[in-house]
């Protein structure tokens, strides 16, 4: 059985049919001293400028996690940094010359420049949550430009998703026209104001909004457009249960122009039997998750997602027929155990990294 770092994702922790999976949790470390010091190194180490700066100050606890994590994977056969990456790239080259080592690309294009290329060199392949990237690259391309050899694409599935039967009833018994479920980011909340404003009680918005869910008004203060109303959150019960009423599950990323693409709410949606309505990626790289028009319905702006919501409202039999096709497709190609199995498989056929060993 093979040994691997998943970092930092303790809820795959343990055997996986080939692997033992394992992490190191970095916070008891910095957990010390004043509550505001330890926030800021914490969240120094989700940037390579952060990492670097504890790293040659020689902050004294992150050495001790540094250490305490060579330790426990010297000898491992994998080491994936699955959600952003702790280690300065020095220790990763010198001190850790054994396992195969995987970064993870997982919040772009907002971080690519921040805790991605900085580290790549130090690593011996990568995988990206996203198909597409920016106007001019889909992912994959921009990964070679910047000197990555090996780059496996991960559908961001992070959890089992729910089985449910595919009766007629199961796509068309639906009370609920639209439905988002997401954060309070940025300039998503000026795109459900003005979707909001249109569409009143027949769009439903929930989320772990801010500030007990007046994220929205408070942005008033910094003069942005306001989200004028409350926003609640689901346990994860009221939120199947939410979804499995709704004819349409409405999905943006953060990005304003087509860039990023595959969150998971992009799986999530389909897999309880709504249609799935979403912006598009760059260079149409949404069409390598579903097919539009088939398997999913995808929009340009926010006037064309009304159209479509309007449409597909309407027109019942067309939403059930794509609704079943991405039902479907994420049962066909995006389980979560297919996923991992595909990425610690592909990450198990690269070669290690040369043995580098300095002190």
């Amino acid at each position: 059985m093979k040994r691997v770092c998943y970092f930092h994702n303790p809820n795959v922790a343990g055997p996986f049919r080939d692997y033992e999976l394992s992490t190191l949790d970095p916070l008891p470390y910095f957990l010390k001293g004043r509550r505001s010091r330890a926030r800021a190194r914490i969240a120094a180490l989700a940037k390579a400028e952060g990492v670097d700066s504890l790293y040659r100050e020689r902050d004294p606890d992150y050495l001790r996690f540094a250490h305490d994590f060579v330790d426990a994977y010297r000898d491992a056969d994998l080491v994936i940094m699955a959600s952003y990456n702790p280690l300065h790239p020095e220790i990763l080259r010198h001190e850790l010359p054994g396992p195969t080592k995987i970064l993870g690309f997982v919040d772009d294009p907002y971080s690519t420049y921040t805790r991605g290329i900085p580290y790549l060199w130090a690593f011996d392949g990568a995988f990206y949550i996203s198909p597409g990237y920016s106007p001019l690259h889909v992912f994959a391309d921009a990964l070679r430009e910047w000197g990555c050899e090996h780059a496996h694409w991960f559908p961001l599935v992070t959890a089992p998703l729910p089985q449910f039967a595919p009766t007629e009833r199961f796509f068309g018994d639906r009370d609920v026209d639209v439905v988002y479920i997401g954060g309070s980011y940025g300039n998503k909340m000026t795109r459900l104001a003005e979707l909001k404003r249109r569409l009143g009680k027949r769009l439903r918005v929930h989320g772990r909004w801010a500030y007990r869910g007046h994220a929205g008004w408070l942005r008033g203060l910094a003069g942005k457009p306001v989200y004028p109303h409350r926003v609640s959150s689901l346990s994860d019960g009221q939120r199947q249960a939410l979804y499995l009423r709704t004819k349409i599950g409405l999905n943006m990323h953060l990005s304003n122009l087509p860039s990023e693409t595959g969150n998971v709410r992009m799986y999530e949606v389909p897999a309880h039997g709504a249609l799935l309505l979403s912006d598009k990626g760059a260079l149409n790289a949404h069409a390598q998750i579903f097919v539009p028009g088939r398997e999913a319905v995808f929009y340009d702006d926010l006037a064309d997602a009304l159209d479509k919501i309007e449409y597909y409202v309407a027109h019942p039999l067309e939403r059930v027929s794509i609704a079943r096709a991405g039902f479907e497709r994420v049962r066909r190609d995006y389980g979560f155990e297919a996923v991992l199995q595909g990425l610690l498989d592909w990450a198990s056929s690269l070669k290690r990294s040369p043995a580098q060993v300095t002190r």
